[in-house]
């Protein structure tokens, strides 16, 4: 029996001559055994996208976003735990409260910030006012809290 290899997820980012902002002009979803592998087609694919936007003639820049695993346990991805905190005011000073915990699987911590947030207001709960506290990756060997 083959099993498919992990799905990832990336998007491809394109700003202007003259504009100060890249925006997402395409998402491309894509499968690959390992992290590496996924980064080398997104790159082609970039690759491909800016050589025919040159052809027709525009000038832009075009970048990578971020390359997301839509595969838990991905090869090349760890598994991190990112807390979301609120601070709340009292007579005469602030206090940090944790609010939320989000653990998800990530190739670095730069991607799981930036995954956390995303992921974040998709929660019916959501305030804007949440900031991240912390980001850190969950060692192989602990396991995941399951809530009775």
């Amino acid at each position: 029996m083959a099993t498919s290899s992990p799905a990832w997820e990336v998007t491809f980012l394109r700003r202007a001559m003259g504009s100060s902002q890249a925006h997402i002009v395409g998402r491309l979803v894509l499968e690959a055994p390992d992290l590496d592998h996924a980064r080398r087609v997104a790159e082609h694919a970039l690759t491909e996208r800016r050589e025919q936007t040159r052809r027709n003639g525009e000038t832009s820049v075009w970048s990578l976003g971020l390359l997301r695993p839509l595969t838990p346990k991905a090869p090349g991805t760890k598994r991190y735990r990112v807390t979301f905190a609120l601070w709340k005011p009292f007579d005469d000073h602030f206090e940090r409260i944790d609010v939320r915990e989000l653990e998800l699987w990530a190739a670095n911590a730069a991607g799981a910030r930036r995954l956390a947030q995303q992921e974040i207001q998709l929660l019916s709960d959501y305030r804007p006012s949440w900031r991240i506290r912390s980001v850190k990756a969950i060692p192989p060997d602990e396991r995941t809290y399951a809530p009775a």
